[in-house]
């Protein structure tokens, strides 16, 4: 049953719920670049959305498949920095357990995308799971050189998380078939490392499309740079890639921080594209 929080829906034959682990809200004005704050306002207005505020979602997705219990990215977590996130409550209501996850893919190590996967005594949240990482975060997380040069804040993964599940965790090349019709896509403009999912059952596809895009305007004005990327140019290539791509496939998309639920299709509109949520 779907919830404000929890959100049912099919690919092909897999269950998949997407889970709200939160909300927060920035002022409207810091939440892009590349574009006058008059176009920006403009453009909001234009669509509904508020000129003072601008809400950040923090989603995250579960698929079952008929073998596994997946898990993609595990939100804030407990304790582990400005927040505390719901996540765990909001699988209960799904009904799922943290036991029964067997496999969780990291989109990157961003603290609300993994930080959830240890709780507040740093023990493993998912006892029974084991770990997804592309082979890009792998050599990244794992160069204390580089690690060394960025903001203890995006560093935490890399020194604290990665330890402790290195014994469970499978290094995974971008484009190569993990798990039947599941492959991570290379993305790292938003991150080093970063990927998307692109998963495909019975003829249906969906994309994941982790933090590619962090709001619905970013697709209609591709020239317009959300905030919180960290290679503006290429954050811009993986969109345009993604986003051509989930119209080739009429994709069902996901977005760690679309509207919740994050989940709907994407058509061309002139040079950029339009969103089409599913409610």
């Amino acid at each position: 049953m779907d919830s404000i929080e929890n959100y049912h829906f099919t690919v092909g034959d897999l269950q998949c719920v997407a889970i709200s682990d939160g909300t927060e809200t920035v002022p409207v004005d810091s939440f892009v670049k590349g574009v006058s704050p008059e176009a920006w306002k403009r453009a909001l207005q234009e669509r509904g959305y508020s000129l003072a505020e601008a809400t950040v979602y923090f989603n995250c997705l579960y698929i079952q498949t008929g073998s596994h219990r997946i898990l993609v990215d595990t939100g804030w977590g407990q304790g582990a920095q400005r927040r505390n996130g719901a996540l765990l409550d909001r699988l209960k209501t799904a009904g799922v357990s943290p036991a029964a996850i067997d496999v969780v893919i990291i989109t990157h190590g961003d603290f609300d995308h993994i930080g959830g996967i240890l709780d507040a005594d740093h023990q493993l949240v998912f006892p029974n799971a084991g770990y997804i990482l592309s082979k890009a975060a792998w050599e990244f997380w794992s160069n204390e050189a580089i690690l060394a040069q960025l903001p203890e804040s995006l560093t935490g993964f890399g020194r604290e998380t990665l330890p402790l599940i290195q014994d469970r965790l499978r290094v995974i090349e971008a484009g190569v078939e993990f798990l039947p019709g599941f492959q991570l896509i290379s993305a790292p403009g938003h991150r080093p490392g970063h990927a998307a999912l692109a998963v495909t059952s019975s003829g249906e596809h969906l994309l994941h499309l982790a933090d590619i895009v962090g709001h619905p305007l970013l697709m209609e004005h591709p020239d317009w740079q959300w905030t919180y990327d960290t290679k503006a140019d290429q954050a811009r290539v993986d969109r345009e890639q993604l986003l051509n791509q989930a119209v080739a496939q009429n994709a069902w998309v996901f977005g760690a921080h679309l509207p919740f639920p994050g989940v709907g299709r994407v058509t061309q509109q002139g040079e950029g594209w339009r969103w089409h949520p599913v409610r």
